[in-house]
């Protein structure tokens, strides 16, 4: 059996970022801790290393607030010749966010919808026969694009989809093939003068599950068409089996701009004739003048790939910026957006109504993409549990507990931007709101027996939990774990408390030092359909089994310092310093885990493994915020600055210098009972701070303390 399936978060550094490096200058934020003078040597190291060195990852919106977190408060940083404050503002002015206000994922380009993840792809059809009678696509052309991952694998399993060969098969009325335009990387029509017509061939079948999208890419002087199909016993063409689609130009990389083509994204799946077995689909062209050019670059089937969380990392994001920068204008440009993703949230993944979120798109039902047998054998459930966010091997959705707790902190951030900005929603029945969410995913998500949050529960009410620490420290950070949760949480966590049936237990769930790992039992069987082998790597030989990624210690020890102290946190990141010192004298990540000293594998620039550290790994820059966020306790809330300090012994005080807070570059020396201010720049404005409990303002430059 030949079956070509590619799939995973593996291959995302290699084809949707750019390799632009961060710069800093001579007064780049720097920090000292007392006693510790090493520490913050390494540390400093840390910030600047990950900051200078990170890829680019473009448009891409689920690493945003990730971002926005490590970079915001950071002083003479720039990106692309502009400072890292206003490369974080203009990226979030672009972001693309729909009518009805859903955020856009902006990955790579990819043969799957473009508002989503990009894969799976129509090929990655893991039945005896590959993807033929379930999904299919045909791409007019020979020379692709860097972002298309699967145009080589997939002509290799299905050649007579592609180039010449797939123009030959599909027929025509109304036009005059002119065979592929190697310019456009299309296939080139002339209009006859009556109506354009293309038709797929007769012997290729689609299943309306499996298909509930066709995309076509296409070029031409007029405003679209409709679509229409034949079911297996349909005699005739019917407007009762029609569609409608436009000429769509979407922006973004490895969109329109890209291809040159118009994007039309037709949706099939609420269409009550799309249904049975599909024997024919065709395009039909209305207002082409005769001799005019139509451009057919590609057709093909797709999921539903998009992912509901990134409307409330948008709002996270837009509102770490505005905390740190106190930037109005950019409030005012963007509060009717925010509004906007927020409301969708509510709406269309049923917050207001459940008091937690279900993605009820489709294919978005949480369930396995297979059933292993007990003899090892898979049963393949094609289309089912779509991924729903970073962990994209995963079939989070349905009752989602790792979007439950993002939306909990949207509503939160968005509470905070109403009493800034308001006239739009109510700041008090936002907070209101977010209680309610946090009562019912205590009630709904938390697995008595294991002492902690399952991931979600799928569409037949079977919860799934495989020791999801990033679900669960996540939500004891953000606040949505009720004080005895989020205790019990870091019990196991730490090692204290074992859970009865896991493959990881005890000091192991630190066996890769820099992080926990990212699930504490093994799993072989929830997964999306594309993922197809999980059973062939070891536990901890892949990130999102068992292993861990770096950056994901920022809330690890965030999550520390609010349960367990200071002290313990500051362990742990002295614990990450010991093994980062050890990689970096023997040569590096990249050496280190290549010659097996890391006891897994690197993953990263295409690459699959059991860690994740650098390309498309940019969230390592977040640990960099531990120390300001975390144990220094500065919390800017958009009006004013809280400082909360959050010391260890071992550290009793602790100066950040040059730290950017609404454009001014200030000094802040923290101890448990005294803060320290000099300030380098008068602020346009007195800014107001509360250290613990006393507020006092910074007018003009000079020093203020308390």
């Amino acid at each position: 059996m030949k079956k070509k399936v590619i799939a995973g978060m593996v291959l995302l550094g290699a084809v949707s970022s750019g390799f632009s490096k961060g710069t800093v200058g001579e007064n780049v934020t720097q920090f000292e801790f007392a006693n510790c003078p090493q520490s913050a040597a390494w540390f400093n190291g840390y910030v600047q290393s990950f900051f200078t060195n990170r890829i680019d990852i473009g448009p891409t919106i689920f690493p945003r607030e990730y971002l926005a977190i490590s970079d915001c408060w950071l002083n003479d940083a720039q990106r692309e010749g502009e400072s890292i404050q206003k490369f974080t503002r203009d990226h979030l002015l672009a972001d693309q966010v729909g009518k009805k206000g859903y955020v856009a994922s902006q990955q790579h380009g990819a043969s799957s919808h473009d508002l989503g993840w990009p894969f799976p792809h129509w090929v990655q059809v893991p039945l005896e026969n590959g993807f033929r009678g379930v999904t299919a696509g045909w791409h007019f052309y020979d020379n692709k694009l860097g972002w298309e991952i699967c145009y080589d694998p997939a002509r290799e399993f299905a050649p007579e989809h592609f180039g010449e060969a797939a123009t030959e098969r599909w027929s025509s009325r109304g036009v005059e093939s002119r065979g592929i335009n190697q310019k456009k990387n299309a296939w080139e029509l002339k209009a006859l003068g009556e109506t354009a017509v293309l038709t797929s061939p007769e012997d290729v079948t689609l299943d309306p599950f499996n298909c509930p999208y066709i995309q076509i890419r296409w070029e031409a002087d007029c405003a679209g068409g409709y679509l229409e199909w034949m079911r297996e016993g349909d005699k005739d063409w019917s407007p009762e089996r029609r569609t409608a689609f436009s000429a769509d130009w979407l922006e973004g990389p490895g969109r329109s701009e890209s291809t040159g083509m118009f994007h039309s994204i037709i949706p099939l799946f609420d269409q009550p004739q799309w249904a049975g077995k599909i024997t024919r689909i065709r395009f039909v062209f209305q207002g082409l003048e005769k001799g005019q050019a139509l451009m057919i670059r590609s057709v093909f089937t797709h999921w539903d790939t998009r992912h509901l969380v990134n409307n409330a990392i948008y709002i996270k994001a837009a509102f770490e910026y505005f905390r740190w920068s106190g930037d109005q204008d950019f409030l005012e440009t963007m509060m009717p957006r925010l509004r906007t993703a927020m409301r969708f949230m509510m709406e269309e993944g049923h917050g207001r109504e459940l008091n937690h979120i279900r993605c009820t798109w489709h294919g978005h039902d949480g369930r396995p993409g297979y059933t292993v047998t007990p003899d090892g054998t898979k049963t393949f459930h094609v289309g089912h549990g779509k991924g729903g966010n970073y962990w994209d091997l995963l079939p989070f959705g349905w009752d989602d507990m790792y979007t439950t707790t993002h939306y909990y902190a949207s509503l939160l951030a968005m509470a905070e931007l109403e009493e800034v900005a308001p006239g739009g929603m109510d700041p008090a029945f936002l907070r209101k709101h977010a209680a309610d969410v946090k009562v019912t995913a205590n009630q709904k998500f938390w697995n008595e027996t294991a002492g902690r949050f399952v991931g979600s529960i799928d569409a037949d009410g079977v919860p799934h939990d495989y020791g999801f620490t990033f679900v669960n420290l996540e939500a004891v950070h953000y606040g949505i774990a009720t004080e005895e949760h989020a205790e019990q949480i870091l019990e196991w966590v730490s090692g204290e408390r074992i859970v009865e049936g896991d493959t990881s237990t005890g000091a192991d769930i630190y066996a890769y030092h820099l992080a926990p790992r990212a699930t504490t039992k093994r799993n072989v069987e929830w997964y999306a359909h594309a993922w197809t082998g999980p059973e062939t790597l070891p536990f901890g030989g892949q990130v999102q089994d068992g292993g861990a990624v770096l950056g994901f210690s920022f809330y690890d020890i965030m999550s520390r310092i609010k349960v367990c102290g200071a002290d313990d946190a500051w362990k742990r990141l002295m614990a990450i310093r010991t093994w980062d010192e050890e990689v970096q004298a023997y040569g590096g990540y990249r050496k280190y885990y290549g010659d097996g000293k890391g006891g897994t594998t690197l993953q990263g620039g295409g690459t699959a493994g059991g860690v994740g550290i650098d390309f498309e790994f940019t969230e390592s820059s977040m640990l960099s915020a531990v120390v300001p966020l975390g144990f220094m306790g500065l919390r800017p809330d958009g009006q004013m600055l809280h400082i909360e300090p959050n010391l260890p012994e071992d550290c009793p005080q602790m100066t950040v210098r040059n730290l950017l807070y609404c454009g001014v570059p200030m000094d802040v020396t923290v101890s448990p009972d005294a803060v320290k201010i000099i300030v380098h720049k008068a602020p346009a404005k007195p800014l107001s701070v509360v250290f613990n409990g006393e507020e006092f303002e910074l007018a003009g430059v000079g020093m203020f303390e308390r």
